[in-house]
């Protein structure tokens, strides 16, 4: 692709539903535009899952989509639960409801909720970009290729360089064709970073992060069994299933049990433990472990490391209003609430109308001004807020004799103090050894009726759950009061 200087459309360095419906509402309001994906081929790993009712109501002004991702997604009845369990087939620990009659009754919004995998999300949007007329185009068949940009979502380019003057910005994209190394300058008007947590777009202009960084490592392991969907479906659905178990404490994410897909969230304390722990056949034996029985269906996907933060970017705009952040390029949350995703969402519809004023001729470039000004408060808002309820998740193992700062704090032992002196392997035997007697609290011996300390425990347990203390799904009051608050969001 050579687009001329008088070719100047917004550009996207991104991927997923955050430019999938930017793109979508520019094409729809006459601007045209080109996305720039890193990855040759779109994820097929879940990711976000749950979609509040701010972003239903976005997407209720793209013609179908609501009513098809309503149709696709599990019945409300296999994911309105948190369950606490020791085993997903042993004792419950308690279970919340998280959707009330009123949530699913129109009351506070004319849209519901969603449970509904962000990849399968991005599907659908790509779905809507190609009838729109974009087109999906491999780096082999953009080369030679000197007609415009215009409605291309480019696989495997990723920028590499960004020169910004006072008329247009000029992207320097790479990708790897036959082989070799091929770059090209792409001009745009306006440059969109959309780029994921990793953004390059951010790093290439200079943009920091501010935050609380590392404050979880996790492996998350994406893989299906239908025999487990199965066997949930019958005895148990479920959203989230929070399992403490004397062989390990994860989170299982159930994104579709009627497909059995899932992934499973485990904590991580490298360098004591290394990705190389997590073999698909570790894996395996793990999930038959939590599960509490053998099903040999499981088929372990993809497993990747990842680090939880709480930060914002300093600037969501620079070098004259011409390049722009938004999604997780801009704000990354615990996953606790599910504001990334929808955050993310809600930054592109606020940006798609300004940009399209601004192309169009209708509104001077300062308006662009007002997205940094109402999304970034809003950004460190749903930090604060994502951040205190992962701190409210913790309530529970912490009642249980689980608490995670005395997790952590082992860890840094080994990390930074005495136990670093150890040799690497002694370090990890140790470590296992100690979270292994720190799991003991949650035995059979331990959690029960008959034992005061554990029934001490479980009654502590019960008024958590009581009082709407641990883990939360909905913030409607947060999320549909920025539409009122927050004009034309």
């Amino acid at each position: 692709c050579g687009a001329s200087s008088s070719d100047h459309w917004p550009r996207t360095c991104g991927s997923c539903s955050h430019y999938s419906s930017h793109k979508i509402r520019l094409t729809l309001k006459g601007i045209n535009c080109t996305v720039l994906e890193r990855n040759k081929a779109f994820s097929k790993y879940p990711q976000a899952h749950f979609i509040n009712n701010r972003s239903m109501e976005i997407f209720h002004k793209i013609d179908g989509l609501v009513e098809e991702i309503q149709r696709s997604q599990p019945p409300v009845d296999l994911w309105r639960k948190f369950i606490y369990c020791t085993s997903l087939s042993g004792s419950i620990l308690g279970s919340v409801d998280h959707i009330q009659p009123q949530d699913l009754e129109h009351v506070v919004s004319p849209v519901s909720v969603a449970h509904f995998s962000q990849y399968k999300l991005t599907m659908l949007l790509l779905k809507r970009l190609e009838n729109l007329g974009f087109q999906i185009c491999a780096p082999e068949s953009l080369e030679g290729n000197e007609q415009s940009c215009d409605k291309k979502i480019m696989m495997g380019h990723e920028c590499v360089s960004i020169e910004a003057s006072s008329e247009f910005v000029t992207v320097t994209a790479s990708s790897i064709i036959k082989g070799k190394r091929v770059e090209q300058n792409i001009h745009c008007n306006i440059l969109i970073g959309t780029d994921g947590a990793g953004s390059i777009v951010r790093k290439l202009v200079g943009i920091e992060m501010r935050g609380e960084k590392d404050l979880q490592k996790l492996v998350s392991v994406h893989f299906f069994s239908k025999d487990l969907g199965q066997f949930l479906l019958k005895e148990n659905p479920g959203m989230l299933f929070f399992i403490f178990n004397t062989e390990a404490i994860e989170v299982l994410v159930a994104h579709d049990l009627r497909q059995g897909e899932f992934v499973l969230q485990i904590p991580f304390y490298p360098p004591q433990q290394t990705i190389e722990d997590f073999s698909p056949k570790a894996c395996e034996k793990l999930i038959s472990k939590l599960v509490g029985q053998e099903f040999g269906d499981a088929d372990v996907i993809d497993i990747k490391p990842w680090v939880m933060h709480a930060e914002v970017a300093e600037n969501f705009i620079c070098s004259g209003n011409r390049i722009l952040l938004a999604g997780d390029a801009a704000h990354q949350f615990p996953p606790a609430g599910g504001f990334g995703m929808n955050t993310g969402i809600q930054d592109a519809h606020n940006l798609a109308w300004k940009i399209a004023s601004v192309i169009k001729g209708i509104a001077p470039t300062s308006v662009l001004n007002t997205y940094e000004i109402k999304r970034k408060p809003i950004a460190l808002f749903n930090a604060r807020l994502s951040l205190e309820n992962y701190k409210a998740a913790m309530f529970v193992p912490a009642a249980l004799g689980l608490d995670p700062t005395v997790a952590n704090t082992v860890h840094q032992f080994f990390v930074n103090g005495i136990g670093s002196i150890l040799p690497s392997g002694l370090q990890k035997v140790a470590l296992d050894g100690i979270f292994g007697i720190g799991r003991a609290q949650v035995s059979e011996f331990v959690l029960n009726e008959s034992n005061p300390l554990g029934s001490s425990r479980l009654a502590k347990l019960r008024h958590i759950f009581e009082e709407g203390k641990s883990l939360q799904l909905q913030f409607p009051a947060e999320d549909l009061g920025f539409r009122s608050t927050y004009a034309r969001e």
